[in-house]
């Protein structure tokens, strides 16, 4: 079954790109989850999502042995996080058993819909040390369960933080792996695992806002509707060929 998707999905991607590239312009185009804290009323306030994908779920931000402010004039000018607590040193282990986080980290939960399919391309943010003593390294991992039931990963790798007193936007994808990050059908229905990790100089408070996983994701397309549409592509493609 699962391979009679795939081919169909292939077909319906390749036959119609139009189809497959969504809509420009649209900011929120390749945003699976996003964080702004924009909304929150206090300190305690959960983390919420500000935005998921009507394909996905997606849990708060939580915090492990981390502590957290609320504060304003951000990078859009309005509310943002100020996390402390990091870790001076690299101190972070990729084993695993489940999706539990470990010590010193910021980490939310994504699970794709079963009629749905997603593609994750990466994680970004908005980040900001107030003075020399912020943590001044990061690394996000984002965690899934392989179909044998062990925990895989995949790793921005650490990033070096180096200005001081500055709003900066930061995009990265996940090149560091022992497994690939599942896509397309093999999303479907699985639940995926970020983890956001600090550290460095004093393990002092690091800025963050605008936290998002990026990607994109789409209903389960019918095999036999999605040869259809690939059909249908296709013969547009023979007509306008056809006519040059």
């Amino acid at each position: 079954m699962k391979t009679r998707l795939r081919n169909a999905i292939a077909a319906l991607t390749l036959a119609c790109p139009l189809l497959a590239a969504g809509h420009a312009g649209d900011s929120l185009e390749n945003v699976l989850v996003l964080y702004d804290f924009n909304k929150l009323i206090c300190n305690d306030s959960p983390n919420v999502p500000a935005f998921v994908s009507p394909c996905v779920c997606a849990t708060d931000v939580t915090l492990n042995r981390l502590c957290q402010q609320l504060e304003q004039c951000g990078p859009d000018g309005s509310q943002f996080r100020n996390f402390s607590g990091w870790d001076t040193a690299y101190d972070y282990s990729f084993a695993r058993n489940d999706f539990s986080s470990v010590p010193g980290t910021l980490s939310f939960d994504v699970s794709v819909s079963p009629d749905a399919i997603a593609n994750i391309s990466g994680v970004s943010f908005d980040w900001m040390r107030p003075n020399p003593s912020s943590a001044d390294s990061i690394q996000a991992t984002i965690f899934w369960e392989d179909s044998a039931g062990a925990i895989q990963y995949s790793s921005t790798g650490p990033i070096a933080l180096t200005d001081v007193g500055v709003w900066t936007s930061r995009t990265l994808d996940f090149p560091i792996d022992v497994a690939p990050l599942p896509t397309g059908i093999d999303t479907s229905g699985k639940q995926f695992h970020v983890e956001i990790y600090a550290w460095g100089a004093d393990g002092g408070s690091l800025y963050l806002d605008n936290l998002t996983l990026n990607g994109t994701c789409a209903p389960i397309p019918e095999p036999g509707g999605a040869v259809l549409v690939a059909a249908a592509g296709l013969a547009l493609l023979l007509r306008r060929r056809n006519r040059a």
